[in-house]
């Protein structure tokens, strides 16, 4: 496990599942096939099992970080988190913007009983309007095995919702 990594994997619950996929390239309409690569792409994925209890906002940065330099190339990393009540964005952390955010989403989703979607405590149906606010998806540039990031951006996870503190991380990288 890299450095990067082993600051994260205090919320790793256990070693990522690991798939690699070979789609067949098909030449677009009738153009010609000329300076594409032949053969199959090579697409890697890992799903990582991660426990969010006590955390609004988890930074997963060094996680997509050394799952694209473990592949080494230029192309997009698609990170997804395939859940109804959680979703992840890019924003600085550490500067407070963590309790900001916390802050920002009580406000717009209260924790009362003004939901009709009623399943769970109290609040819950505003957990279940989370992703129309912050996608359960991103995609992100990569070049040379480095995620493209801003200075002080981010890759990490909101989720307020406290009845289920365990996440998968889908991380896809397709190459260029």
């Amino acid at each position: 496990m890299g450095a990067g990594l082993s600051r994260a994997a205090g919320h790793l619950l256990e070693r990522p599942t690991r798939h690699v996929t070979t789609p067949e390239r098909e030449p677009l309409g009738d153009a010609p096939a000329s300076g594409r690569r032949s053969g199959p792409a090579v697409v890697n994925v890992e799903e990582h099992p991660l426990d969010t209890s006590g955390r609004r906002v988890v930074d997963v940065t060094e996680l997509v970080r050394a799952f694209c330099s473990a592949d080494g190339r230029d192309g997009l990393v698609h990170v997804f988190l395939p859940h109804a009540t959680a979703g992840v964005a890019l924003m600085e952390t550490g500067s407070g913007s963590e309790g900001d955010l916390e802050d920002l989403l009580g406000r717009l989703l209260p924790r009362d009983d003004r939901y009709v979607h009623r399943h769970g405590s109290v609040g819950h149906g505003g957990d279940h309007l989370l992703p129309v606010l912050v996608s359960p998806s991103l995609m992100l540039p990569v070049e040379g095995g480095r995620p493209v990031l801003g200075t002080w951006q981010r890759v990490v996870i909101v989720d307020p919702n406290r009845e289920n503190d365990v996440r998968t991380l889908r991380l896809q990288f397709v190459p260029a």
